[in-house]
């Protein structure tokens, strides 16, 4: 078994940072919504946070 990998802190700027905190909080409010989709939409579209998996070649190298 692997051991769990503890991420590196991740800071944003304070702006993105209060974005994305209220996008959540309006996504938390509105119904019915897809939670899945609609915190990943917020974590990529508005804080800038996307898994190394979804990388273009170019931009991993």
């Amino acid at each position: 078994m692997q051991a769990p990998t503890i991420p590196a802190d991740t800071y944003l700027e304070d702006e993105t940072y209060a974005a994305l905190r209220a996008e959540l909080v309006r996504l938390i409010n509105e119904q019915p919504y897809d939670p899945d989709t609609a915190v990943v939409t917020a974590l990529g579209e508005v804080g800038g946070i996307w898994p190394t998996s979804v990388m273009d070649d170019a931009e991993a190298a």
